[in-house]
């Protein structure tokens, strides 16, 4: 397991001053490697379980220790996957050097350090030299603007774990150790709920910002919105940064959950996360932060599916967190190659893409279908899941009112495809000198990059449609015999797709007026001591209700 964190790094570094095409070639090699290696471990975990390695010694409560588990092992795969995708897009583009190469490898290894460390100081440290990662990734076209973002980004962060740390130290005051799977045990054997009163609080609040959980998702505008972050930077920042504080919130949940009843806040905030995620994407007139906070959306609702604590709702949000990851990289990425077609990223600018470009059209077809869960795609199968595993009418109707928020957002997404835009699009020459090399795609590119582009989205997205056919077999995999994916899908589940579909066009031809009065308002962003404010009320209310939710655990 080891080398799924540390050979990525490793090959970042010896690759540094090694020119660009034969570096290029070695890491794609190494990626080859790595997707071998974690195929390898997951297939053994599915045959025996969940199994660990220690580092530097054989006790797991003196070394460090990773923790092989179906779910974290398939996220590995997911890594290897987008790097991958990441690595041969950028193949072409101007800004692509040595040492984007290097911070992309070093992101690889320390994302899959999160997935499989077992220890909570380790996590904290892990979050914090990623999250200097990404900055570096944002800010990595200099100018005013991209250091300024930067800056917000890295002090918001800051904040957020240095209550993470409290947490930990509260954990490590308590038990006397740090693996979590210890914790858990001794959690199980009897302890005070109220000790771990504030450890919750503290950690949960640390990563709800990472993972963009209402209304700590304030950098959202200044990171993804950034036109100097390169374009599979937003990609990655979606599709593995969110998903792995989305895992360890799952983590958090099942570790207190025994003295702990989580259920009813993690369905509020589900709840305002979803509805206001859509919302704020609804504002927007830029493409890359509609599926920005689209991402804040479905976080909530993988939020929702966690909160019901059924095995079907936490497997649907298990499988969600893939099937999601899958669908917004392609649409990340079509995106930028529309924009650099139309010379813009505004939506008003981007209409009639369905006629100019009807391959992308199509690959973001099933990008968008798979995230609404239109029926017979792998969206369709987490989202069921979630739906079928929610216990109760609230939980249900949460479920749906996301589902429903989702289907406006991406019935407004949708809408460049058909129409006229406002202006014609700028020539491919012209577009690239007025963004040279910036995250939007934009620039001139070869024919050979474009080629290389295409094939990349259309593979991201053959992935995402084998996924939803293969869904029971996928479902087996990474979530054991214990979770059913049913297989096809019923009239009552097309019927419910077909109203949820009707009910979302009508909205969106009647509440669009409301939705431009609304934009001001909602595109604006917090500033700094107004963010750290939010923290600190996340943080206030948790511990509140947890303090109300204690329960006794038998000793």
């Amino acid at each position: 397991m080891v080398a799924l964190v540390l050979v990525p790094v490793l090959l970042g570094v010896a690759l540094y001053k090694v020119p660009a095409r034969p570096a290029k070639a070695i890491a794609l090699a190494g990626q080859g490697w790595l997707a071998w290696r974690a195929l390898t471990l997951f297939a053994r975990a599915t045959r025996d379980g969940t199994f660990t390695q220690v580092l530097g010694g054989d006790d797991t409560l003196l070394y460090v220790s990773l923790r092989a588990e179906r779910t974290a092992l398939a996220l590995v795969l997911l890594t290897v996957l987008l790097i991958t995708a990441a690595l041969v897009y950028a193949l072409g583009e101007p800004y692509f050097d040595t040492k984007l190469l290097l911070l992309l490898l070093v992101l690889q290894g320390l994302v899959a350090g999160l997935f499989l460390t077992d220890d909570v100081f380790n996590l904290f440290v892990l979050f914090e030299v990623t999250t200097l990662t990404v900055i570096l990734l944002v800010m990595f076209k200099k100018d005013r603007r991209n250091t300024y973002d930067g800056l917000y980004y890295l002090m918001v962060q800051i904040v957020a774990m240095t209550f993470f740390l409290f947490g930990l130290a509260y954990l490590y005051r308590t038990f006397g150790v740090l693996s979590v799977t210890e914790i858990g045990l001794l959690v199980q054997h009897g302890v005070d709920p109220r000790t771990l009163v504030l450890p919750f609080a503290f950690m949960l609040t640390g990563i709800a910002l990472k993972a963009g959980l209402f209304p700590l998702f304030s950098y959202v505008p200044r990171s993804y919105g950034n036109p100097g972050a390169p374009t599979v930077v937003l990609m990655l920042m979606s599709g593995l940064l969110v998903k792995a504080a989305l895992f360890w919130i799952a983590r958090l949940v099942t570790l207190f959950a025994p003295a702990l009843d989580t259920s009813r806040l993690l369905l509020a905030i589900g709840l305002a996360t979803g509805v206001a995620g859509a919302a704020w994407a609804l504002a927007q007139t830029d493409v890359r932060l509609l599926l920005a906070y689209s991402t804040v959306s479905q976080a909530g609702l993988i939020l929702l599916g966690l909160a019901a604590g059924t095995p079907a709702a936490t497997g649907g949000a298990t499988a969600h967190l893939i099937t999601h990851a899958l669908a917004k990289s392609v649409l990340f990425l079509t995106a930028a190659m529309i924009a650099r077609r139309y010379g813009s990223t505004r939506l008003a600018d981007l209409r009639g893409v369905a006629r100019r470009m009807p391959l992308l059209t199509v690959v973001s077809a099933v990008a968008v279908l798979g995230i609404v869960g239109a029926p017979f795609t792998a969206g369709a199968a987490s989202k069921d899941l979630i739906l079928a595993g929610s216990t109760g009418p609230w939980a249900q109707a949460a479920v749906w009112t996301v589902n429903l928020a989702t289907m406006l957002v991406f019935v407004r997404y949708a809408a460049m495809f058909v129409g006229t835009p406002q202006r014609e699009p700028a020539p491919r020459a012209a577009a690239g000198a007025a963004h040279p090399g910036t995250g939007t795609g934009t620039g001139t590119g070869t024919g050979t990059g474009t080629a290389a582009k295409t094939g990349v989205v259309a593979a991201l997205a053959a992935v995402l449609l084998a996924a939803g056919v293969l869904a029971p077999q996928a479902g087996r995999l990474l979530l054991g015999d214990g979770v059913a994916v049913p297989a096809g899908t019923t009239a009552a589940k097309v019927g419910a797709f077909a109203l949820t579909l009707a009910v979302a066009l009508a909205a969106h031809r009647f509440a669009a007026p409301a939705v431009r009065r609304w934009r001001a308002p909602l595109g604006r962003s917090l500033s700094l001591p107004h963010a750290c404010l939010a923290v600190t009320v996340f943080f206030a209310a948790t511990a509140l209700y947890a303090t109300l939710v204690t329960r006794a655990v038998p000793g």
